[in-house]
Order: C-alpha cells, then structure tokens, then sequence
C-alpha cells in the first residue's frame, strides 16, 4: 500500500517538469495623455499697487482763486464822477494806457464803480459807453447811487470892517454865498445872523452838479462884530457863513 501511494507521487513531480513555464509579461500603461488647452489669453501685466492707489485716488481740484475786474478807456481819457450820471460832479479821469479797479456796478450796468484813478483812497463812477471790461462783471455787487447834497458852502461879506460916524447908522452890508451840491437835488436854505435874525426859508434847485450864488443884504444898526450864515436844511444840513466888523467914530 505504501509502495503505491509513492509511486503516485512520484507521477506527479514528473509531469511537472513537463509542463511548459507560462510568463506573464506585465505591459506597463502608458500615461494618459491630459487634453490641455492652448490658452489665447495673453500673461497678464502685474501692476504695481502704488499705481492702481494713484488711478483711484481722485484729483484734488485748484481752489478758486478771485481774480481782479480791470476797466480800460477805449480811446481816450474818461472822467470818473461822483454818482452814476453825467449830472454828478467829476472827481477823478482814467486815461488812455490805465487801468481801474471795478468794484462794483450800476444796476442796469451803464456804470461801473471802480477805484478812483486819480485818488486810490477814493472811489467814483465810469460811464460803460466808453469802458473796455476786462474780467467777470457778473461777480461784481451792485451799488447804489451816492446821497445828493451840499458838499460846500462859502459866504463872502463886503465890506468886512467899516467904519462910519456913529450917527450914520443904519449901514447895510453885501452878502454873498456859493453853494455847490455833488449831483441833481433841490435845497432848502435860510439867512441866519448874529442879531438874531432868521429869514424865511427859500428853496434852489440844482439841474445837475455845481456851484450856485445867494445873495443878500443885510441892514445893521450899531457898531459891533456881526457874522451871517447860510443855513442848509434839505437835502442836507449844512452851514457856512461869515463875519465882519463896524466901527464908528462921534
């Protein structure tokens, strides 16, 4: 039984080694190849952040700067007056190759009020007719005329001193008075003396700018220093007057 069981066996390790070795050859994979696309789109530029802070941050605009109206004659001298008319008194001229100051304006802007060329510290009116404007009228005020008045009044006295007998009494004196107002107005004015007289109140009227003569006689009865004023009461209040001296002799 035993002799049998490795004859079997001994059958079987020699059909082994009759059996023709298989090899297996493992065929590597080949490496998918991966479907990348062609991008058209060019490398982007870096841009420095100082940049792209200096196309964010807006412009920081100019202040607003004033700028200074001019007023120019066109071709020859121009007066400047008192007030915005050819009635008012003239106080100042701007010549052909000056310039003004326009500080203001009529407000039909027929006038322009500048400072005085001929006196700074001043200012006075220049007819638009005959002014070249260089600058921004727009921004200019408008101003109103200057109140009308009397400016000066000057009284004279002929004789100033006289003497007389003292029997020659009563004497009369010539009175004279200029009156000069800065434009068109009517005035109301009076005699006033030292005697204490007071004459009835007598109105003038003034066309246009300039002086205006007032006269009087005065009746004096004794010797003494005397003075006589002209009294303006409308537009203005406004005095000037005079004095003067009679003597006598027995």
């Amino acid at each position: 039984m035993k002799n049998h069981q490795w004859m079997i066996v001994l059958s079987l390790v020699l059909t082994s080694c009759n059996l023709t070795a298989i090899q297996t050859t493992a065929t590597p994979l080949s490496t998918p190849e991966l479907d990348t696309p062609t991008s058209s789109f060019s490398t982007p530029t870096i841009v420095p952040i100082e940049t792209l802070l200096a196309r964010d941050t807006p412009t920081a605009m100019p202040s607003a700067t004033s700028s200074v109206t001019l007023a120019s004659p066109k071709d020859q001298p121009v007066n400047c007056r008192f007030g915005p008319g050819i009635s008012y008194s003239v106080v100042g001229a701007l010549i052909v190759g000056r310039q003004a100051e326009m500080i203001g304006k009529s407000i039909d802007e027929t006038w322009w009020y500048v400072r005085n060329p001929s006196d700074p510290s001043n200012n006075c009116w220049l007819s638009a007719d005959f002014i070249v404007v260089e600058g921004n009228v727009d921004a200019l005020p408008v101003v109103g005329p200057p109140e009308i008045g009397v400016i000066n009044i000057q009284v004279q006295v002929d004789p100033v001193l006289m003497n007389v007998g003292c029997a020659a009494f009563p004497q009369t004196v010539n009175v004279t008075a200029q009156v000069t107002t800065n434009g068109p107005t009517i005035i109301t004015w009076r005699w006033e003396t030292s005697a204490g007289d007071v004459s009835a109140e007598e109105t003038l009227l003034f066309e246009s700018e300039g002086t205006k003569e007032v006269r009087n006689i005065l009746t004096v009865w004794s010797a003494n220093d005397y003075w006589v004023n002209l009294h303006v009461l409308i537009p203005n209040d406004r005095s000037g007057g005079a004095i003067f001296k009679i003597t006598c002799v027995p």
